[in-house]
C-alpha cells in the first residue's frame, strides 16, 4: 500500500458527514461475487515462503512474485489469490513508462514518498492499460484484485480533482462491468464508492490504530482524531453490507501486542490483518502461522550433506518432533528473510571450527539472536569472537586443557542414563565456561588447579552440547552421551503442537514393502533350483497380505543387458509379478551404478569399489545417468508391464546419492524416487544414532530415503550370515516403543530369495508383521505421506483451533496427552482418535484439517481404527455420520462408542462384534463409498 498514514484536509471531512448521512443507502447497490470472508494476508516481496502463506483464506500477493506454479500451490490448498493492482499510481521511471506505452499518461506529479508517478485517471490510454493488465490477472487465475492508491488523485490540485474522480469512477466502473465474477478489494476509495454500480468484496483502510510513517522510516500509533474520521468513512461501508478490512502495522517484535490488536479488530467487525510495512512477512490475521521448520546449520568442510552429523543423526530426531528441516552450508549466503515467522530453531553440527568466511557468519548469528529464535550447538562452538561469545554469556579459557579433569556437577535427566555413561573425556574438548547466571551448566569439569570447564550448557538463546559429551563413537558402535529428545526440546523450547506423523494411519502403523531388483538371474539354493524371482513371487509375494513395490534392474533381465541368453526366462517371470494386484512397478536402473557421484565417493578415506562402479554390460563402458534412469524405466513399460500400470517410482542403487541434476530426471520423468540413508538398529548397536532423516533436500527435489536399510547391511553385505535380516525385528520393536519413530518397512533384494536361511528368515519378518495387524501402503503412498510431512503447514486460529494444510496423502497427527482430546463435532477433518504408549494418533479425513481440542474424550463416534486409507468422515450428529474408505483390502474398522452402532452400505445393515466401547466392522468391499454409520 502507498501510504500508512493520512492527513486528512477540511473540505474532505465534510463531505465525509454528507457521506454518512446518505451513503449507506447510495451504497446498496448489488455486489460482485461472494463477500469477503476468512483469514486474510499479504505478501509483495519476492521468495513467498508459499506453505505458511497457504494457510490464509485469502491472499494479496504482488503478481510478479508467483509464477504459475507458486499459484498452483496456493490454489490447491484453497487460497484466493488476489493480485496487488495500483489504479492512481504508476512505479517506474519515464522509461518504464514508455516500455508500457503511458508516457502521456501522467499527470505530472510525484509521489515523493513512495517515488511513483500520478497517473492521469481520466486518460483513456490509461483506463486500456489498467483494463488490459485486470484482464491478464482473470486468465492467470486470480479470483480478484486489490486495487490500491484509489486516492492519489488527491496529490493533484484542487482545480484537477473532479476531472480526475470522475475518470476514477469510469475506470471502476469498467472492471465491474468487464470482468464479471472477478472480486475487486478496494484500498480505501471512500470518495467514489457510493457512486459505483456494484458493492467491491471488501474495502481496506489502513492504520486504524497502528501505522507506519514512510517519511520517517518508524512505526507510529494512530491519533484519536484519524481514528474518528476514519469511523465516520466506514459506518456507512459497514451498513451497506460491504466487508471491512483492517491493515495494521507493527515490527514483529511486537508480536504479542499484535496479538492483541487482531483479536481487538476481530470484536469491531473487521477482517483483521497485521503486518510489515512493506508486506513482506507473514502477518497475523484470525490465524497465526506456526513457525514449522528447523534450521540445520552444516560446513562442507567436514564432508558432503549426506554425512554431516546434523543430517545424518539429528534430521530423523527433529522429524519426529514433526518439524521441516532445512538444510544450509554456512559457506553460503544464509537465511534473513522472515527467520523467526518461518524458524522454530536454529541447529548448528561444525566440527571444523569457525567458517573461512566467518564475519557474515557472526552477523548472522547476531541478527537470529536479536529475533530470539533458540540456537543450539553441537560439537563444536564454531565461535573465536569474543564479543559474541560474551553475547552468548561464554568464555574461551586459554591454555592447554588439562588431562586431568574431573566431573563437578550434571544433570542425571540430560546425561549419562541415555544410552552411554558419562565418563570423563578430554580429547578435543573446548577450554568454554559460563560467565551467565541465566545460562544452566548441565555439566562442569575441573582441573586440579581449579579451573572449570562447561561443555554441556542451556541458556536463554539455546544452548550447546560439545565432543567429547555428544557421542560415544566405537569402531562401528554410537551412543548418545545426552539424551538427545530432551536435550532438543528444552534447548529449542520446543512448544507442544500437532505433529504430523508418518508412522501410523487410521491408529494402525504404517508397513510398506518394496524389493530391489538385484539378484533376479540367481537361483535359489533349493530343491529344483528356481530362480529367485520365482522364489519371492511364489512365497512371498503371493502368500502374505501386503501391498508390495517392486523393481527390476534392466541389465540382469533385458535383452540388451548382462544376460542376454536369460532374458527370454526371465522378463515372463518379471510379468508375472507385475501383474499381481498387490503389486507397484518400480525401476532399479539400468547397469546398477555403485556410486551416483563417483567424484565424492572417491574422497573418502574408506573408498573402496569392491563391485566396481556398475554392473559390468557388454558395449556399456561409462555410466550414462539418463540411460540408467530414463532408459530404463520406458524399458519396463514397454517390454514388463502395461500401459494401465507403469513405472511409479525408481529405487536408487548402490549408495543411492544422486546429485540434484539426476534427481530431477525422476521429477521430469513423473515418477518418484526412494532409497539412501542407512536407518538400522541391531542388538550389537542399540542406538538412536541409527535412526537417520526420512528425506534429503536438494535442487532437484526431495530425495525420500528408505525407511529402514534392506538385508544387506544386516547380513554383512550378503557375506553371511544369511540369516542376520532376523535383527530387523529388533529394529521393528526399538523403532516403536517408547517412541514410535518408523512405520515397519520390509526392503530387500531378491537374492533374499536365494539361500535357505534368508527365506526362513523373510517368512518369520513377513509374519511379525502379519501379527502386528498394520495398514500396508504402497511405497508410493508411504512416499506421498512424507511429502506432506515436509509440505504442511499449521497455524492456530483465534479461537485456538489448529489448522492444518498441505497434507498430501498424511493423515494422522500427534499430540502430547496433555493437550486434550479432540472435539469431533466441532473439528474439521478429524475422524478419530487412538491412544497408545508412543503418543496420542488422531486420524484425519482431509488434507486439511482443523482441530479442536478439549479436556475431555468426545462421546461421538470415533474412528479407532482401520485396514485400509479412510477417504471421509463427515458427521451429520452427534450419533451419525458419512463414511468412506478406499484400499486394495476387504474393509475391517473399528469405532469407540458407548451405545449400539451399525453401517449401512449399499442397502445392506452391517453390525459390528463389540468388545466393551470398541465396535469391530467387517465389510467385503476394498472401497466403500458413502456408507452410513447409525449409533444409538
Amino acid at each position: 500500500m502507498k501510504n500508512a498514514i493520512r492527513f486528512i484536509p477540511l473540505a474532505q471531512f465534510f463531505f465525509a458527514l454528507l457521506l454518512a448521512v446518505f451513503g449507506a443507502q447510495s451504497m446498496a447497490q448489488n455486489q460482485v461475487g461472494p463477500a469477503l470472508q476468512g483469514s486474510l494476508g499479504f505478501w509483495y516481496a519476492a521468495n513467498p515462503p508459499l506453505i505458511e502463506l497457504s494457510q490464509f483464506d485469502v491472499l494479496v500477493v504482488e503478481p510478479a512474485h508467483f509464477d504459475a506454479e507458486a499459484r498452483g500451490v496456493l490454489q490447491q490448498q484453497n487460497t484466493q489469490l488476489f493480485a496487488y493492482l495500483s489504479i492512481g499510481e504508476f512505479d517506474g521511471d519515464k522509461q518504464h513508462l514508455a516500455r508500457a506505452g503511458l508516457a502521456d499518461s501522467t499527470s505530472g506529479t510525484v509521489n515523493h514518498a513512495w517515488s511513483s508517478h500520478v497517473m492521469n485517471l481520466a486518460d483513456p490510454n490509461w483506463h486500456r492499460y489498467i483494463l488490459a493488465r485486470a484482464q491478464a490477472l482473470q486468465e492467470q487465475g486470480y479470483q480478484g484484485l486489490f486495487l490500491d492508491t484509489l486516492d492519489s488523485f488527491q496529490l493533484l490540485p484542487q482545480a484537477q480533482q473532479q476531472q480526475q474522480r470522475s475518470g476514477l469512477i469510469e475506470l471502476l466502473s469498467r472492471l465491474q462491468k468487464d470482468l464479471p465474477g472477478f472480486q475487486l478489494i478496494f484500498n480505501r476509495g471512500f470518495e467514489v464508492l457510493h457512486e459505483l454500480p456494484h458493492k467491491p468484496a471488501a474495502v481496506a483502510v489502513e492504520s486504524i490504530y497502528a501505522g507506519w510513517s514512510p517519511s520517517n522510516g518508524q512505526y507510529v500509533a494512530v491519533s484519536d482524531n484519524d481514528r474518528a474520521w476514519l469511523k465516520q468513512q466506514l459506518d456507512p461501508i459497514r451498513a451497506a453490507g460491504i466487508a471491512l478490512i483492517a491493515i495494521e502495522y507493527l515490527p514483529y517484535s511486537r508480536r504479542v501486542e499484535a496479538r492483541e490488536l487482531v483479536k481487538k479488530l476481530q470484536v469491531e467487525g473487521f477482517i483483521p490483518y497485521v503486518g510489515t510495512p512493506h508486506l513482506d512477512s507473514i502477518g497475523l490475521s484470525t490465524i497465526e502461522v506456526q513457525p514449522r521448520r528447523l534450521a540445520v546449520i552444516y560446513d562442507k568442510r567436514d564432508g558432503d550433506l549426506t554425512v554431516n552429523s546434523g543430517h545424518v543423526y539429528l534430521g530423523g530426531l527433529l522429524e519426529y518432533f514433526g518439524y521441516r528441516v532445512d538444510y544450509f552450508s554456512v559457506d553460503q549466503p544464509l537465511p534473513v528473510q522472515n527467520m523467526p515467522e518461518l524458524y522454530a530453531g536454529i541447529v548448528s553440527w561444525i566440527k571444523s571450527g569457525p567458517p573461512v568466511n566467518s564475519g557474515p557468519f557472526y552477523n548472522w548469528l547476531q541478527g537470529r539472536l536479536e529475533e530470539n529464535i533458540p540456537i543450539v550447538f553441537f560439537g563444536g562452538m564454531p565461535i573465536e569472537n569474543a564479543a559474541l561469545l560474551q553475547r552468548l554469556g561464554l568464555r574461551k579459557r586459554s591454555g592447554d586443557v588439562s588431562k586431568k579433569l574431573g566431573v563437578d556437577q550434571y544433570s542425571k535427566q540430560l546425561l549419562g542414563h541415555f544410552e552411554a555413561p558419562l565418563r570423563v573425556r578430554t580429547r578435543g574438548l573446548q577450554p568454554l565456561l559460563s560467565t551467565n547466571d541465566e545460562n544452566q551448566v548441565v555439566l562442569q569439569l575441573s582441573d586440579p588447579l581449579g579451573r572449570t570447564y562447561h561443555p554441556v550448557l542451556l541458556a536463554p538463546w539455546g544452548g550447546y552440547a560439545l565432543d567429547p559429551y555428544v557421542l560415544e563413537k566405537g569402531l562401528d558402535q554410537s551412543r548418545w552421551i545426552i539424551d538427545p529428545f530432551t536435550f532438543l526440546q528444552k534447548t529449542l523450547r520446543l512448544p507442544a503442537m500437532p505433529r504430523v506423523d508418518s508412522t501410523t494411519e487410521n491408529g494402525r502403523r504404517i508397513a510398506t514393502v518394496h524389493i530391489d531388483g538385484d539378484g533376479f538371474p540367481s537361483k535359489a539354493e533349493i530343491p529344483d533350483t528356481p530362480y529367485s524371482g520365482e522364489v519371492v513371487l511364489a512365497a512371498f509375494l503371493k502368500k502374505y497380505p501386503f501391498l508390495t513395490s517392486v523393481s527390476m534392474i534392466e541389465g540382469e533381465v533385458g535383452p540388451k543387458g548382462k544376460y542376454p541368453e536369460l532374458s527370454s526366462v526371465l522378463e515372463p517371470i518379471a510379468r508375472k509379478i507385475f501383474a499381481l494386484d498387490t503389486v507397484e512397478v518400480a525401476s532399479h536402473s539400468f547397469s546398477h551404478p555403485f556410486f551416483w557421484r563417483p567424484e565424492l565417493a572417491e574422497q573418502k578415506e574408506d573408498f573402496d569399489p569392491e563391485y566396481g562402479y556398475m554392473m559390468e554390460i557388454p558395449g556399456y563402458d561409462t555410466v550414462d545417468y539418463e540411460r540408467e534412469v530414463l532408459g530404463s524405466i520406458d524399458y519396463i513399460n514397454q517390454r514388463l508391464t502395461t500401459t494401465d500400470k507403469p513405472v511409479k517410482v525408481f529405487f536408487w542403487t548402490g549408495d543411492a546419492l544422486p546429485s540434484a541434476e539426476t534427481l530431477k530426471l525422476t521429477y521430469d520423468k513423473g515418477v518418484l524416487n526412494i532409497n539412501g540413508a542407512v536407518t538400522a538398529v541391531k542388538p550389537s548397536n542399540p542406538s538412536v544414532t541409527g535412526i537417520n532423516p526420512l528425506l534429503r533436500p536438494t535442487a532437484g527435489g526431495l530425495q525420500y530415503y528408505a525407511p529402514i536399510i534392506n538385508e544387506n547391511v544386516y547380513t554383512n553385505l550378503w557375506h553371511g550370515p544369511f540369516y542376520g535380516f532376523r535383527d530387523l525385528l529388533y529394529t521393528y520393536d526399538f523403532t516403536d516403543k517408547p517412541r514410535r519413530l518408523r512405520g515397519f518397512n520390509l526392503y530387500y533384494h531378491f537374492y533374499a530369495g536365494t539361500k535357505q536361511a534368508s527365506i526362513k528368515t523373510m517368512h518369520n519378518i513377513y509374519q511379525y508383521m502379519q501379527n502386528a495387524e498394520p495398514l500396508s501402503l504402497w511405497i508410493t503412498q508411504y512416499i506421498q505421506r512424507v511429502k506432506g510431512m515436509y509440505n504442511s503447514s499449521l497455524a492456530q486460529r483465534l479461537d485456538g483451533g489448529w489448522q492444518i494444510k498441505g497434507l498430501e496423502q498424511l493423515r494422522t497427527v500427534r499430540i502430547d496427552p496433555q493437550m486434550g482430546w479432540p472435539n469431533l463435532l466441532k473439528s474439521q477433518g478429524v475422524a478419530g482418535v487412538r491412544d497408545l504408549e508412543q503418543g496420542r494418533y488422531i486420524t484425519l479425513s482431509d488434507a486439511q484439517a482443523v482441530l479442536y481440542l478439549q479436556p475431555q474424550r468426545d462421546t461421538a463416534p470415533s474412528l479407532e481404527q482401520a485396514n485400509i486409507p479412510l477417504t471421509s468422515w463427515h458427521y451429520v450428529n452427534g450419533k451419525q455420520l458419512k463414511l468412506s474408505f478406499s484400499g486394495e483390502f476387504p474393509l475391517s474398522f473399528s469405532v469407540r462408542y458407548q451405545g449400539r452402532c451399525s453401517v449401512q452400505f449399499k442397502g445392506k445393515n452391517y453390525h459390528a462384534e463389540r468388545q466393551l466401547d470398541l465396535h469391530q466392522f467387517s465389510i467385503p468391499h476394498k472401497r466403500v463409498s458413502d456408507a452410513k454409520l447409525i449409533c444409538e
